[in-house]
């Protein structure tokens, strides 16, 4: 039952309709077990499982967007509420029970959907971007609905088809949700207010521009446009603009305007710009932490998200909006995928100037000729990148530690300790670090111990500092990346941190 673009089965009916052809002719029904229902129907529920494409990791995160929710492709990723669940039992299916109560605005899985993975973007067939509409829902069944493939496959090859007249939008908005609504010849074209979602998404001449595909057959309409942040603060009326194969580019800003585009100009930014050129792999779930002049400008660790995408020649790279109101400022760069994994600072960046960023297992370092990426050493295939490499450590409270904050202990009061970490980077996040109660605990050598890991790169050093959160620490002790594992057994003293035990990963049985 499968067609080009989105099928959908409703599993009820199918069991039903294969009991109905085994009574009558006695032939048996093939059902495929990527066609098996994986969750159980609920009652109050509409169960969704969707088919992935093929060559879906087991640990894709994947996210239901449509109208029901008021979500699009981009602003879907990171909503817990309609993150798909893993089937335990296939590893081609992902689940999600949908709650009519929770849909908005008097839209229904009839008005489309789709789905989105955070690692391989959002769902792509030959024809573009495609939508299904599950007619009359019910609350207790089950829907079988195929993706066809992630934007990834394509691997910037991907042409995008529109279905009509589209409309591209420069969103700056800063609307959580925009909706576009449409009068004129046709009232409500598109749907009621607030109108549809956004369609997708597409970059033209280094411009993220949002799109909304208006549908064939409407050539020639005569349309007045609202866009809006979901059906509230919404900006001035646009129009009457005329939909035709000539797509519209429009510009909407902060502050309330909708201007046409100009697509022969360059992508607005807010101040100077950091450039960036992935080596890493890791997209949009690289951040920009910054200190100097400035702490944790445009944010605290880890930093600030990425603000778009723009291309340059053949390379697409991330780049981070400074903010105008931080010119002059000189900072240290600090890129990281989310806070899990750092590489070395970049020094002594002064706001007021673009830059652009290789940044690698080897560190980061500037390109002169965006278009020419090939050029930064680094960037060459055959270099070699520094090895990634993890430090266990396990430590061992000794009683007379408890005599830490001697001078503020009074009967069997607890001392909370801290261990902080710098060097190579801040391991366990600014001063003063991360508590020792919050570790999991293991009793290994006879002892309770208590363990963390540090994960960095071969030849990292880094200083640990007990401390009690209170201004008295230990002196510093450190630890070093000099294989790519290694494991520190530590005992923490009322005044100093001692070796325990230095050895090679699992040398000592657990």
């Amino acid at each position: 039952m499968k067609s080009l673009m989105k099928t959908y089965i409703n599993l009820c009916v199918c069991t039903l309709c294969a009991a109905l052809i085994l009574a009558g002719c006695g032939r048996q029904e093939l059902v495929f077990d990527h066609e098996k229902t994986q969750f159980e129907p609920m009652g109050n529920a509409i169960l969704v499982e969707l088919i992935a494409p093929v060559g879906t990791a087991v640990d894709e995160e994947i996210y239901i967007f449509g109208a029901f929710n008021g979500l699009d492709e981009k602003s879907a990723v990171g909503k817990l509420a309609w993150q798909m669940e893993k089937a335990a039992n296939s590893d081609n299916k992902w689940g999600i029970y949908l709650f009519p109560s929770d849909f908005q605005n008097g839209k229904t899985l009839a008005d489309g959907f789709s789905f989105v993975s955070k690692k391989s973007g959002g769902e792509r067939d030959i024809k573009g971007n495609p939508v299904v509409h599950l007619l009359d829902a019910a609350v207790g069944t089950a829907y079988n609905v195929w993706a066809d493939r992630w934007a990834a496959y394509f691997s910037g090859s991907e042409t995008i088809v529109h279905n009509g007249p589209v409309i591209y939008v420069q969103d700056e908005s800063g609307f959580a949700q925009l909706t576009l609504y449409m009068y004129g010849d046709v009232n409500d074209l598109g749907g009621s207010w607030p109108g549809k979602s956004i369609t997708g998404y597409e970059t033209i001449n280094g411009i993220e521009l949002a799109y909304f595909d208006m549908g064939e057959g409407n050539e020639g309409l005569s349309e007045t446009l609202i866009f809006s942040d979901n059906g509230s603060d919404q900006l001035a009326d646009f129009g009457p603009v005329t939909l035709s194969s000539e797509p519209i580019y429009l510009h909407i800003t902060a502050d309330g305007k909708v201007e046409t585009l100009n697509m022969d100009g360059v992508v607005g930014h807010d101040g100077a710009v950091v450039y960036v050129l992935d080596g890493m792999d890791w997209g949009f779930s690289t951040t920009l932490y910054m200190w100097g002049d400035v702490n944790d400008l445009n944010g605290g660790w880890p930093g600030m998200s990425v603000t778009g995408t723009q291309v340059f020649g053949e390379y697409t790279y991330l780049y981070f909006d400074m903010g105008a109101a931080n010119e002059g400022l000189t900072e240290h760069l600090i890129f990281s995928n989310e806070g899990k994994n750092q590489l070395s600072d970049y020094d002594d960046y002064k706001i007021g100037e673009d830059i652009y960023l290789y940044i690698s297992a080897s560190g980061v370092q500037v390109i002169a000729d965006p278009e020419n990426p090939g050029e930064v050493e680094w960037f060459n295939p055959q270099a070699t990148p520094k090895e990634p490499a993890t430090i266990d450590i396990w430590f061992y409270e000794a009683t007379d530690s408890l005599k830490l904050l001697s001078d503020s202990v009074s009967g069997d009061s607890i001392i909370p300790l801290y261990v902080y970490c710098w060097g190579s980077n801040e391991a366990f996040g600014a001063w003063p670090g991360t508590q020792l109660d919050g570790m999991d605990e293991y009793s290994i050598l006879g002892l309770p111990l208590k363990h963390t890991r540090i994960e960095g790169f071969v030849g990292d050093e880094y200083n640990l500092i007990i401390n009690n959160n209170a201004g008295k620490q230990l002196p510093d002790y450190q630890v070093a990346a000099s294989e790519s594992e290694n494991e520190y057994y530590l005992k923490i003293s009322d005044t100093v941190v001692t070796t325990l035990s230095v050895v090679p990963k699992n040398s000592i049985k657990r």
